[in-house]
């Protein structure tokens, strides 16, 4: 149950990380300007707060072994990654 646990929060945590990098991307753009500024500042903080978030995921739990917690990691968010690329149709 832990397992199961662990990949729910997971996927949620990759997901919105994939999607937030995703939409952050198409507002910078090779001449930067005051844009990317502006969505450097709003999504910096965002991400930061989601990796803070995947870090106290990680700590919560301890009952896992660190190789089974990275390996369950890598596994989902390849998935995860595929799922979000299908859905916004740049992975075909």
């Amino acid at each position: 149950m832990h397992y199961v646990k662990f990949l729910i929060q997971e996927s949620i945590l990759f997901g919105l990380i994939i999607i937030v990098n995703y939409f952050y991307d198409i507002h910078l753009g090779p001449p930067f300007t005051k844009v990317d500024v502006l969505a450097s500042i709003i999504c910096l903080p965002i991400l930061g707060y989601l990796l803070f978030l995947a870090f106290t995921l990680f700590k919560r739990f301890d009952s896992l072994s660190l190789k089974s917690k990275i390996i369950l990691s890598i596994i989902n968010f390849t998935i995860i990654a595929f799922m979000i690329g299908i859905i916004f149709s740049s992975v075909v």
